[in-house]
């Protein structure tokens, strides 16, 4: 598993300057499919968080989630998961929608699934720009935290990035997987602090099976750049970068073990 952790950052040291090109060619890509371009991932987020925002209202009314107005508590959440969900849906298919450069014998395929994060990461910088917004809108600008909103961008993205390796490779591989998977990636906003609060779990045990899925760490700590101050402790953290490593590792040793498939079954 080292050999391969160490064929993949050589990789990714080689050909830091192609996954750069190739994210902002797959960034500009959004815009050659329609006249809007990339206005509509944009529009589709707003629908999305209108409606989420309106159920609630309807539903549960207004009022205050953690001390925070709960329109501006699931902004925090949703911002950093739409970047994530993106790179979990869309990402994932970063071997197989690429089926003319993985059967190109010279072409570093393990540094397709870096690309496509990058990539959604560029087209993600707006939703962040929209984040501001909201929080300036309703009043909570003075907590914003810069150092911690910068640490939270480059944990995302390091998360991303080692669950990419490991999901895209298996998608490019396997039917069933990819099917199982689609199911899955449905119901996972539903498991984070989001659109409800991880406080009105009462048992302990569920809350932290809740807490085990890393991205928790990543939801949380945008509402703590933008509103809250730093609320999550060592140890979590320590857990969140042990996690990133050893999907890291997964991955590393998934993508040197099946690139030489790839090609027969995109």
């Amino acid at each position: 598993m080292v050999e391969s952790v160490t064929y993949i950052l050589q990789e990714h040291r080689q050909n830091i300057r192609l996954i750069i090109k190739m994210a902002f060619m797959n960034m500009s890509r959004q815009n050659v499919r329609s006249s809007l371009g990339m206005f509509w991932t944009y529009f589709h987020d707003i629908v999305y968080i209108f409606v989420f925002i309106a159920f609630r209202l309807l539903l549960a009314g207004g009022g205050n989630v953690m001390g925070m107005n709960s329109t501006v508590y699931m902004m925090t959440g949703m911002i950093p998961w739409f970047f994530m969900n993106d790179v979990l849906s869309q990402g994932s298919m970063a071997i197989r929608s690429n089926r003319g450069i993985v059967q190109s014998i010279r072409f570093p395929v393990p540094v397709l699934p870096t690309v496509e994060v990058l990539g959604i990461f560029l087209r993600r910088i707006f939703s962040f720009a929209m984040l501001f917004g909201v929080v300036l809108l309703f009043g909570y600008i003075r907590y914003f935290n810069m150092f911690l909103f910068l640490y939270y961008i480059v944990c995302a993205v390091a998360l991303s990035v080692a669950l990419n390796l490991v999901i895209s490779a298996f998608v490019a591989v396997s039917d069933d997987f990819r099917q199982l998977y689609d199911a899955l990636l449905r119901v996972l906003i539903y498991t984070m602090p989001i659109l409800w609060d991880f406080s009105k779990v009462q048992s302990r045990g569920i809350h932290i099976l809740l807490r085990v899925n890393p991205m928790v760490y990543v939801v949380r700590g945008f509402r703590d750049a933008f509103v809250l101050g730093p609320t999550q402790n060592a140890g979590y953290t320590a857990y969140f970068w042990v996690c990133v490593f050893l999907i890291f590792m997964a991955g590393s040793y998934t993508q040197d073990r099946l690139r030489k498939y790839y090609a027969d079954f995109v």
